[in-house]
């Protein structure tokens, strides 16, 4: 499988051959196989999908000291240099939103636009200690037991009506060949605790879509409305019926909107 060294450890990347670029950047402890409900209907439409492992998750290699979320976002940026990606859609869930604005704030040349996905402008007093208290429990916990702790705060109720999903969910961790340790979860963690771009975002430029389930409990709602106020003319769209983990609960609803605005970005 295709791994590339940027900055000082071997990145795990999965790459389309043609289309305009899309990079998709995941959340806390979510692999590039995060992504996998929106490959088939972001390549339909014309887009070459990017999704990889951020470092100290999946095939990416451990990071060897502490990070931020700034320097999550320059491994992205360097992975779009070592593939000759001039500039692209960047697309971050979570995390992966974190690192999505760091990216527009620092790199403004290299992106088309920005669909920052149930995130935060900052990392508030609630958000931490949510994210304190699953890296505190991580040590003793195996993977398939931190996912039974943080998925209420990922789904709604509809997520648990039906067993399928969360079993499925929890097949996936079970039969995952690169778990990641309890250290790098707290390393991302960390990252996460750091995340302040609140006071930055009014000089972004790039055009943004800012997307939130209704009911998400981790990322409220409140959470995404201060990101569209704080972006110059960011949409902002609240998907109903959905929680945090919306690309995953409610997969037709949010890829229509994801390609709806890319589609745009187009004409």
């Amino acid at each position: 499988m295709p791994k590339i060294r940027i900055n000082d450890l071997q990145m795990y990347y999965d790459l389309d051959d043609t289309g305009t670029p899309v990079v998709l950047v995941s959340g806390l402890t979510c692999d590039h196989t995060a992504w996998a409900p929106q490959l088939p209907d972001l390549r339909a439409a014309g887009y070459r999908c990017l999704p990889f492992d951020n470092r100290d998750v999946g095939q990416t290699a451990e990071s060897p000291a502490a990070y931020t979320i700034r320097e999550l976002a320059a491994d992205t940026v360097g992975l779009m240099d070592a593939l000759d990606i001039d500039s692209a859609h960047i697309v971050g869930a979570s995390m992966g939103g974190m690192i999505a604005q760091e990216i527009g704030l620092n790199y403004p040349e290299r992106v088309l636009s920005l669909t920052l996905v149930c995130t935060a402008a900052t990392t508030g007093p609630q958000l931490k200690d949510v994210v304190r208290a699953w890296k505190a429990g991580r040590p003793p916990a195996s993977p398939e037991e931190l996912t039974l702790t943080i998925s209420p705060w990922l789904f709604t109720y509809r997520f648990y009506e039906q067993p399928e999903p969360m079993e499925g969910l929890l097949q996936m961790v079970r039969d995952n060949p690169f778990p990641q340790t309890a250290a790098e979860f707290a390393r991302q963690c960390d990252a996460i605790l750091s995340h302040d771009a609140a006071g930055r975002l009014a000089s972004l430029r790039a055009p943004t879509h800012v997307i939130v389930g209704t009911e998400d409990i981790l990322t409220p709602r409140r959470y995404s409305q201060e990101l569209a106020r704080l972006i110059p003319a960011a949409k902002l769209t609240e998907i109903p019926d959905a929680g945090h983990g919306l690309f995953w609960e409610t997969v037709p609803e949010f890829n229509r909107a994801v390609i709806e605005f890319l589609n745009g970005q187009r004409r």
